[in-house]
């Protein structure tokens, strides 16, 4: 495999890898944006390990995988025909499609949601409602229609009621959290755990509602599925082997994405401590793999994506007449999962550094 850099104008982060399996022989290219340009262990399930465990090979496929910053960025680029595959929340693909991009779920990935309102918990807040007249920072000034609707529930209004500043992730938020500039922070999983790596402890807020939700899919243009369906099956059956793999083998996982992406192992000496830590952002997003309520790899529940459809209906976002079942398809599910279980769990059992 490679690991190169590559730019894609200003919409792409200049420090965007691109992961590609190593051709052997005539192979279909085709491309991932997992939309952060922090690629951090949390993300090894479409990033490094389906490249480097051969599975996207093994299909005949040589995937490039490259961050963006934010969903809009990366629906930009999906609808542009410069990625052909995209993980995004729900939420921002039911919006792109009442606004006519001609994009749709092909495979839920995070059954829970990513999104987190977390507030320091020195702070003593137990409540939403407790946040009322805050500042709260988050990585990317953009909408935030699950901390919207969870604030809604609490009777505070998100636009109103909270002055909301952009941190970036990683030490810049940190400091803004340290020294009280913000009393809470809007994000995801993953970058959340990199700041409990590095000492804060998060009190996590969260509406009733909470386990209606889901967190992200996997998107493609519909012409892309009426056009050229195997090849979103092979693109999805490697995630959901990689997937498996990482759940069997949290440890083999973490080290594997260190070698494709260097950059995200942290410094230090101590391989015990630094793979803990790792493990703890690893867990924060591979946990909303697991499957629960279905025994297949990629299936979306019908509750799920009516909820959310309901909830940005409830908030002007969307259309009344937009149909849900319109913005996500299950038809590729049984040919995903038509793969051995048992012999991934068998390779991760037996994986050595």
């Amino acid at each position: 495999m490679t690991v190169m850099m590559r730019k894609f104008g200003s919409v792409v982060a200049a420090a965007a890898f691109v992961i590609g399996a190593a051709a052997a022989g005539a192979q279909t290219k085709t491309s991932f944006g997992p939309t952060t340009t922090d690629i951090s262990t949390g993300h090894a399930g479409h990033s490094s390990l389906p490249a480097v465990l051969g599975y996207w090979k093994e299909e005949g496929i040589e995937v490039n995988v490259f961050g963006m910053n934010g969903g809009a960025a990366g629906l930009q680029l999906l609808s542009a025909g410069n990625v052909d595959f995209l993980s995004i929340t729900g939420e921002e693909l039911l919006i792109a499609r009442s606004k006519g991009t001609p994009v749709k779920g092909v495979y839920m990935h995070a059954r829970t949601p990513i999104s987190r309102i977390a507030v320091p918990k020195s702070l003593g807040i137990s409540s939403l409602k407790d946040l009322k007249g805050k500042t709260l920072g988050t990585p990317i000034m953009q909408p935030n229609q699950f901390a919207a609707a969870a604030f809604k529930e609490a009777g505070v209004d998100y636009a109103k009621d909270l002055k909301i500043v952009g941190t970036g992730v990683g030490a810049p938020a940190l400091l803004a959290l340290q020294r009280g500039d913000i009393s809470g922070w809007l994000s995801w999983d993953t970058a959340v755990a990199t700041l409990e790596n590095r000492g804060m402890e998060f009190v996590f807020l969260k509406p009733s509602y909470y386990g209606e939700l889901f967190g992200n899919v996997v998107a493609t243009r519909e012409e892309m599925i009426a056009k050229n369906p195997e090849l979103v099956v092979k693109v999805a059956r490697g995630i959901a082997k990689a997937v498996h793999f990482g759940l069997a083998n949290p440890e083999a996982a973490i080290k594997i994405h260190w070698k494709a992406y260097p950059q995200s192992k942290p410094q230090g000496t101590n391989e015990a401590e630094l793979l803990r830590d790792a493990k703890r952002i690893f867990e924060s997003r591979f946990a909303s793999y697991k499957l629960e309520g279905t025994s297949k790899y990629g299936e979306s529940f019908a509750a799920q994506w009516k909820r959310v459809t309901d909830q940005l209906k409830e908030q002007g976002l969307l259309p009344a007449t937009v149909d849900p079942a319109s913005a996500y398809t299950n038809e590729f599910v049984e040919a995903i999962n038509k793969w051995d279980r048992a012999a991934v769990e068998k390779q991760a059992a037996a994986w050595k550094d």
